[in-house]
């Protein structure tokens, strides 16, 4: 049950939560520069790759962890208990490490000890010997187990064969509730609206997850919406920032918003990246850095480090300077990949300095093909683009199969999901999935339907105390924290607050939706304007609110909206935004049929103006029932101030009277027939310090994932931070005007929110602090309380 607190105290509780969560992951010793070249001159010889001296393998952090014939050799946190440093520190020449060869020095034998004690951090993926498992190239056909527990579905089929060898049964199924919430999160990336969990809950269809998954990914704004944040992310794209002044930097956001909202094949999304169109050629290009940079962050090598870590999962940074340590890549391959795109003879550097040495233009698998090196750039990039999505190419389906069932379940089928050398915990399962996307044409949607469908999907998560390691088995989805967009377009959803415009200038007008081809277009008879100009009474003041109710016999077959206001406003139909505008000299005109239904209509309009007058006006024409209706702003509107009182409109003129003449025009063409885009995502803004402390980056670099740890930063920013305080102050003003009562405000803000009904104490809770409803501030802490609890901000 929510406890009730003042707000300084329900913060403060917040924030200690939060800050006693963090833990700050800083290590002052540098696992790969300081440790590993240690282990490998002083350990390798006799504790890696076949080698088990005394019963002890060093190839992987498990191995060591897992000891030896005497025991454990290294204690994470413990040091001076450690077997390991014992034997290096001992004076007997009979046990000391290592056995033949030089002693190591102090200080190294130090920097090991702060190693263990600081908790033997090891990158995952990073092996001292050979690994007996080597990634395919090529697609492998996986054979499916049979069926059990009545589980049909191949992924279904996969896990839990794998689960009945370890004698565990699959997890049990989530609630309806559960699945809407994560299914909408996952696809869309807001939340259910209560009309929609009601509709959901209330349907008896066997089939009915299936169906709203089709009818998500179908929302082709709300799709685009949400994953142009994850595409973003990897492929280094965004508004501001490094390289965007001086023009060292491009976006690709129409060209990347377009291939998502279209769903363009991802095999021919990844071609028109690699070999670039017009608006494409952002990523290829990476960043122009000012000034001297190290060789490793030019141009060309930046090329290489991209397209072979974002395609393939494959870290080429490391063997841009030298031969990796971390997988079999070579200093010459890196620089060969990155020759394709130069366009200059490209010289090799070591660690920064020339070696005199040139690169070739080659492709990294030379098993499917190479490039022409040769051939001027451009076929060279055409070359490349062929031979990274030829069918032959099993890495580049496994790449981004594995991605995907990342963002869906929580942890990839191979984790880190940029280190695909590493072994996969389920190989059966990634081949075969990386064979069904290729089957079923590249198609990004069908694949998150393939993976939505599967009972794996839709069963209750697993929430992890911490990030599991090498030993991780799979259980069921793990439950995840909401990104920063998320986060904010579900406060945003909830409260009103979007902001008014978008930094991504991007197409989101509805499309039309389909008309039969025998249905005739109902057409409105002309009429003429009869709306006032309406505001609130009393001094004009700088916003005002407004609203209308009224009655529809039955769904109208027409309906058509004109209106503006001096100087800005947006509407909305039943809760949904379906106009605005700030230029009061160019009246919205469009269809708003679609928006309308049978019996009770509500229209909202938030109302500004930014000097001299003050004004709305606006008309629906409907047809309802076969009889034509105007709906025109009078004093029959209610009309208050922010934080004031609801009471009748306040009318100035007539339309065609007073200052502002006759703007309005019935014969005006109508616009979308769906009406505008709708609000504006925390995807299509500029970055913020509010979103910077929830994890999005500065996207100078690829970011595959996001760090799902909590950080002291976040606490306080999310306790007391003037961004969020702003939203919720806005948000509370605009839920304050809605007319509901404090109670049933409460109980429909908790089920948007969570996607479930209060218990009875948190709903006498909620209303206690919700109060008659009309209060904003009341309404405020209750924002505050609610969307501070983990269960809101996490998706399970």
């Amino acid at each position: 049950m929510i406890e009730r607190y003042n707000r300084p105290n329900l913060l403060t509780a917040f924030c200690v939560f939060i800050l006693a969560s963090a833990s700050p992951v800083l290590h002052a010793v540098d696992f790969a520069h300081d440790v590993i070249p240690l282990l490998r001159e002083y350990c390798a010889e006799c504790h890696t790759g076949d080698k088990k001296k005394g019963g002890l393998a060093m190839n992987t952090r498990a191995e060591l962890l897992a000891g030896g014939e005497s025991g454990p050799v290294a204690i994470p946190g413990k040091a001076g208990k450690s077997l390991m440093i014992e034997l290096l520190e001992s004076g007997d020449d009979t046990e000391w490490m290592p056995p033949k060869g030089s002693r190591l020095p102090a200080k190294d034998i130090a920097t090991l000890k702060k190693w263990i004690d600081e908790g033997l951090s090891w990158e995952v993926g990073v092996t001292l010997g050979k690994s007996s498992w080597e990634p395919p190239l090529k697609p492998r056909v996986v054979m499916l187990p049979s069926a059990q527990h009545s589980r049909s579905h191949p992924v279904d089929r996969i896990l839990d064969a794998d689960l009945a060898k370890r004698g565990k049964s699959p997890p049990q199924a989530t609630s309806d509730s559960g699945f809407l919430r994560r299914a909408t999160l996952d696809t869309i990336g807001l939340l259910p609206s209560p009309k929609e969990l009601d509709a959901f809950l209330a349907d008896s269809n066997p089939d009915k997850r299936t169906k709203v998954i089709g009818k998500l990914l179908a929302n082709d704004v709300g799709y685009a919406d949400h994953w142009l944040t994850a595409w973003n992310d990897l492929l280094r794209n965004d508004y501001t920032g490094t390289g965007f002044i001086t023009g060292g930097r491009k976006q690709i956001t129409n060209w990347l918003y377009s291939a998502l909202r279209e769903n363009l094949p991802y095999d021919q999304f990844v071609r028109e990246l690699i070999s670039p169109t017009g608006e494409s050629t952002g990523f290829i290009n990476g960043i122009k850095w000012r000034g001297d940079v190290n060789a490793s962050q030019t141009r060309n090598i930046q090329f290489a480090q991209n397209v072979s870590q974002v395609f393939l999962g494959i870290n080429m940074k490391c063997a841009s300077c030298h031969d990796s340590f971390i997988d079999r890549w070579k200093l010459s391959e890196a620089y060969n990949l990155a020759a394709i795109y130069a366009e200059t003879p490209l010289e090799l550097n070591r660690c920064d300095k020339p070696t005199g040495e040139m690169a070739t233009p080659k492709w990294i698998f030379p098993e499917l093909g190479d490039v022409d090196p040769d051939a001027p750039k451009t076929e060279r990039l055409k070359q490349l683009a062929g031979l990274m999505t030829h069918p032959e190419n099993g890495r580049f389906t496994r790449t981004v199969v594995n991605r995907l069932w990342e963002k869906l379940m929580g942890r990839g089928i191979v984790h880190p999901v940029d280190a695909m050398h590493t072994q996969p915990w389920n190989e059966d399962l990634l081949d075969y999935l990386a064979v069904q996307f290729a089957e079923d044409g590249y198609d990004l949607r069908k694949f998150i339907a393939f993976v939505m469908t599967s009972k794996a999907y839709q069963s209750q998560s697993v929430i992890l105390k911490e990030q599991p390691g090498e030993d991780y088995v799979y259980a069921g989805p793990i439950a995840k924290r909401m990104t920063a967009e998320q986060l904010l377009d579900s406060v945003w959803q909830i409260t009103g607050a979007n902001p008014a415009n978008p930094e991504a200038k991007v197409d989101r007008a509805r499309k039309p939706e389909p008309v039969a081809e025998n249905t005739k277009a109902v057409e409105l008879q002309p009429f003429v304007v009869s709306a006032k100009w309406i505001w609130h009474q009393g001094a004009t003041g700088k916003k005002s609110h407004l609203r209308k109710t009224f009655e529809s016999s039955a769904k109208p077959a027409a309906a058509r909206l004109m209106a503006t206001c001096d100087n800005a406003f947006v509407m909305k139909i039943n809760g949904v935004q379906v106009a605005s505008s700030k230029e009061w000299q160019k009246p919205v005109y469009c269809d708003i049929t679609t928006h309308l239904a049978a019996g009770k209509n509500v229209i909202e309009v938030d109302a500004e103006m930014f000097g001299g007058s003050a004004g709305f006006i606006g008309q629906i024409a409907l047809l309802d029932g076969g009889i034509q209706k105007l709906i025109a702003s009078d004093q029959s509107w209610e009309a208050r101030p922010p934080g004031g009182s609801w009471g009748a409109a306040r009318e100035f003129h007539s339309h065609g009277k007073g200052p502002w003449g006759a703007v309005l025009n019935p014969k005006a063409k109508t616009g979308s027939p769906t009406g505008p885009a709708p609000p504006v995502r925390a995807a299509l803004v500029k970055n913020d310090f509010l979103m910077r402390s929830l994890g999005r980056p500065h996207r100078d670099q690829v970011v595959s994932t996001r760090p799902g740890e909590l950080t002291t930063l976040q606490a306080i920013d999310l306790s007391n931070g003037e961004i969020l305080a702003g939203y919720l102050n806005r948000g509370a003003r605009h839920l304050a005007g809605g007319g509901k009562s404090g109670a049933n405000l409460a109980a429909w803000f908790f089920r948007y929110a969570l996607s479930r009904e209060p218990s009875m104490g948190e709903r006498a809770v909620l209303a206690k602090v919700a109060g008659n409803g009309r209060d904003p501030v009341a309404i405020e802490d209750l924002l505050w309380m609610v969307f501070m609890q983990p269960e809101f901000q996490m998706i399970r």
